[in-house]
């Protein structure tokens, strides 16, 4: 195991090598994650293992990511940390028709080259773990509902207003008098 991480990896050599790499980055190398956290200033614990799966009879991988994110919350529109604890087990193809009988919890990951930026890598699997909107559970909003009563005569003032006929025009009655 190394402690430094390489800045790209040729995942064919390292299934053959069964090369295990643990590290850290720094968010802040990632830039289309930066788009999407109020601070980017902290790290990413990355346990990433290359070994050849005998029962699926592909290249394979297990990745491990550890961080905090932090995100705006969209309920209340205040910073909050997310916690990111995953665990990514896929295989590497070479072509997309290899893999229609593989487990639904496996990733496919099409090789398109010899080697592969980790950086980017781990940034995909970080943007995968983003929810699509972000919520603090402790987040509060900053109004309160009207009370039941007052929603309740609302309703009915509605309701009174929507009996009564109002004289607006017919918008068809030219059309009546073209028809004579």
């Amino acid at each position: 195991m190394l402690n430094k991480l390489p800045e790209f990896i040729d995942p064919l050599y390292s299934v053959n090598h069964n090369k295990q790499f643990v590290g850290r980055v720094n968010q802040a190398r990632m830039q289309r994650l930066k788009q999407l956290v109020e601070t980017s200033d902290r790290e990413v614990d990355i346990e990433l293992s290359f070994f050849y799966d005998k029962a699926l009879k592909f290249p394979a991988f297990v990745m491990k990511l550890d961080t905090e994110l932090n995100l705006i919350c969209q309920r209340s529109l205040a910073p909050f940390d997310f916690q990111v604890n995953t665990e990514v087990k896929g295989v590497f193809v070479e072509s997309m028709a290899l893999v229609e009988d593989l487990p639904s919890d496996v990733e496919v990951f099409e090789l398109d080259g010899d080697k592969i930026s980790l950086v980017e890598w781990v940034e995909e699997e970080l943007l995968l773990a983003i929810p699509m909107v972000p919520t603090d559970p402790e987040a509060t909003m900053d109004y309160q509902n009207d009370s039941a009563e007052e929603s309740l005569t609302a309703e009915t003032n509605t309701s009174v207003a929507q009996d009564e006929p109002e004289s607006k025009p017919n918008p068809f009655a030219i059309l009546q008098g073209l028809k004579k």
